[in-house]
């Protein structure tokens, strides 16, 4: 007997012995081979992608496809590091696949890659579902960043953009779509003056409860602002935590 004349269970059965890299090789010969290995990937809801090792695949744009075709619709949690130095084609095509096929996502994490503004385009559109964003040491500017939030109606509960150096604060001028963010972490952004933040605060950001600044040159002026109105506004923030699944 044919290995495709068999039913559904007792092919679920045999696809059960298989591990994760080659659940996802078979995932590429046929549409139900692909619908077999999303149900057993699915129970992967966090999910780090090892830079390292899909770069050291010579087959490494075949992989990616095969990891955002079968991981993507269920991901809820996606994180990548890449460094600074790496290779740009690479890094397109994972920025590509989080946007084309991670189209639940409540968190994003990358960090440690530099993200130009057509790439922060890219992955505007996840805007629509992530509840968690953290884009820590990613070289962005205030220009990126600020078209960036502004693109989509946001749902942001938290967002993480800690280490951008070139971070000045004039983004929140004209950021007018944070109704739900409540926590804010901007530690380390050596350059960023606070009081950017002051009609931000006021009018924005109703929900907002918690900043961290450490590391600000312009904080000891100006934390004030973050007293105004009434308003009790803890220094330091409370990120989620969570368990991801890594393979590269």
């Amino acid at each position: 007997m044919e290995l495709l004349a068999l039913d559904e269970d007792s092919l679920m059965e045999i696809f059960s012995y298989f591990c994760f890299n080659e659940l996802l090789v078979l995932s590429s010969v046929c549409k139900r081979f692909l619908h077999l290995c999303q149900r057993h990937l699915r129970k992967i809801r966090h999910f780090e992608l090892d830079y390292r090792s899909v770069a050291g695949r010579e087959n490494y744009p075949d992989y990616l496809r095969n990891v955002f075709t079968s991981l993507g619709p269920t991901l809820e949690a996606f994180r990548f590091s890449g460094g600074y130095i790496m290779d740009e084609t690479l890094k397109q095509l994972i920025v590509d696949g989080v946007a084309a096929h991670c189209t639940n996502l409540r968190h994003l994490t990358i960090n440690y890659t530099i993200l130009n503004g057509q790439q922060l385009r890219s992955l505007a559109v996840l805007l629509e579902t992530l509840v968690h964003l953290d884009l820590g040491r990613c070289e962005l500017t205030d220009e990126s960043l600020g078209e960036f939030l502004q693109s989509r109606p946001l749902k942001l509960v938290t967002l993480a953009i800690p280490g951008n150096t070139n971070l000045l604060g004039s983004f929140f001028k004209d950021w007018t779509t944070a109704y739900d963010l409540e926590q804010l972490d901007l530690s380390y952004c050596f350059s960023l003056n606070v009081q950017e933040m002051d009609e931000f605060l006021k009018h924005h950001a109703k929900r907002f409860r918690a900043v961290d600044v450490t590391g600000s040159l312009w904080l000891q002026r100006n934390k004030d602002i973050f007293r105004k109105d009434g308003r009790s506004i803890t220094m330091g923030t409370s990120l989620p935590v969570l368990e991801y699944y890594k393979a590269g």
